[in-house]
């Protein structure tokens, strides 16, 4: 930055102080440019720099009566940017961290979820295998097909009563099987 520019600025500033509307759009415009140079300098393209811009801007406009026109408004501006830069670092961190939790958690609860599922699948394959062939078919057709005792009873050629007794014991061995659950 030229000392003409920041020359410029100072009185663009001091304009500002003295309720110069015209002053002070210009001079908003003109630290748009001077903030993000600033901002991209240290922390490169990043896609919160906007961010770090207005709330430079927002810092200035609301702290502009703490700068003294008889100091250097540069390192003033600078001393109010690198603030604001340091807040929005932070700011990105937690949510950073926060994201990256909430995504790593979602990820091992959903492994862990597949991980269950495949086991009590296969748990209950072992369970299933150990029951007698009648108690196996009628178990398929009653829990697996979802057809009603009637139905099994005539595709069986069992009667209904015969069909409750089966399907009780088959629940039980597939209890005593699973370990009770």
């Amino acid at each position: 930055m030229t000392p003409e520019h920041e020359r410029a600025l100072a009185a663009l500033m001091a304009r500002t102080q003295q309720a110069d509307a015209a002053a002070c759009d210009l001079l908003l415009k003109e630290l748009q440019v001077v903030i993000r140079r600033f901002v991209r300098r240290r922390v490169g393209d990043v896609p919160w720099l906007e961010d770090v811009v207005q709330e430079t801007l927002i810092a200035v406009h609301r702290g502009r009566h703490s700068w003294n026109p008889a100091r250097p408004f540069v390192p003033w501006l600078y001393a109010v940017a690198q603030s604001r830069l340091v807040d929005v670092i932070r700011r990105e961190r937690r949510v950073a961290v926060r994201e990256t939790n909430h995504e790593r958690a979602l990820a091992a609860a959903y492994e862990h979820s597949v991980e269950a599922a495949v086991l009590a699948v296969s748990e209950l394959r072992a369970a299933m295998a150990s029951l007698s062939p009648p108690q196996r078919r009628v178990l398929e057709l009653l829990r697996l097909e979802e057809r009603s005792i009637q139905e099994v009873a005539r595709a069986l050629g069992l009667t209904e009563g015969n069909v409750r007794v089966i399907a009780h014991r088959a629940m039980k061995g597939l209890r005593r099987a699973l370990g009770g659950a």
